[in-house]
């Protein structure tokens, strides 16, 4: 008989997982397609909603190519997402170059990532299954691993460090996590990164 080891990963239904890859690739190129389409044939048309995804399209990109107070906002706000990789800590440094409020930048930050973090949240909350297949089902039980065994730490030390918060905030609603106690130590986290890395910057470099 065929030993396992006891932090072993079991993936079941097989066939539905086919299936939801195969499905999820079809979205995917659904808006790849879409995208090109837009950019290469709608963009130019004299539609209202056309215009106004014009507008908002243009206005983010610009926000964000200046570096703007509400582009970076922007920036951490989709930097938050469990599905998008963004280096928000070295684009946070790159910031603080520009001779702006390190206070304001980090309340900006932490207001954009407050945002995203909560909408992480609450898509492990209402659709728990989903979630695990896009995480993939070991990076998301390793998670859990960690968080059963350490707790409120585990959070803070989430945050704070360099690791994957991103998916972390979709797995704690997965598990219908205290609210309140996530907020506590996830802010707490990211709060003592970023002024960490302002004073190490300001004050050592």
């Amino acid at each position: 008989m065929k030993k396992f080891s006891s932090n072993s990963i079991f993936a079941y239904n097989k066939g539905e997982k086919k299936k939801f890859l195969l499905n999820s690739l079809y979205v995917f190129v659904f808006l790849f397609l879409f995208g090109l389409i837009y950019f290469f044939f709608f963009k130019n048309l004299d539609f209202f909603l056309i215009k106004f995804l014009n507008v908002l399209v243009d206005g983010v990109s610009i926000e964000i190519k200046d570096l703007s107070y509400q582009g970076i906002f922007y920036i951490a706000l989709f930097g938050g997402f469990f599905l998008i990789f963004m280096p928000l800590e070295v684009i946070f440094i790159s910031v603080l170059t520009g001779g702006r409020s390190a206070l304001f930048l980090i309340l900006i930050y932490l207001l954009g990532i407050f945002i995203s973090y909560n909408i992480n949240y609450y898509i492990g909350y209402k659709l728990g299954d989903f979630s695990k297949k896009l995480i993939t089902y070991k990076k998301f039980y390793s998670i859990k691993k960690i968080i059963n065994k350490y707790g409120t730490l585990a959070i803070f030390l989430f945050n704070f460090l360099p690791l994957p918060s991103q998916p972390l905030s979709t797995i704690l609603g997965v598990f219908k996590y205290n609210l309140f106690r996530f907020y506590v130590y996830f802010i707490l986290g990211q709060l003592c990164k970023y002024i960490l890395i302002t004073v190490t910057y300001l004050y050592i470099f």
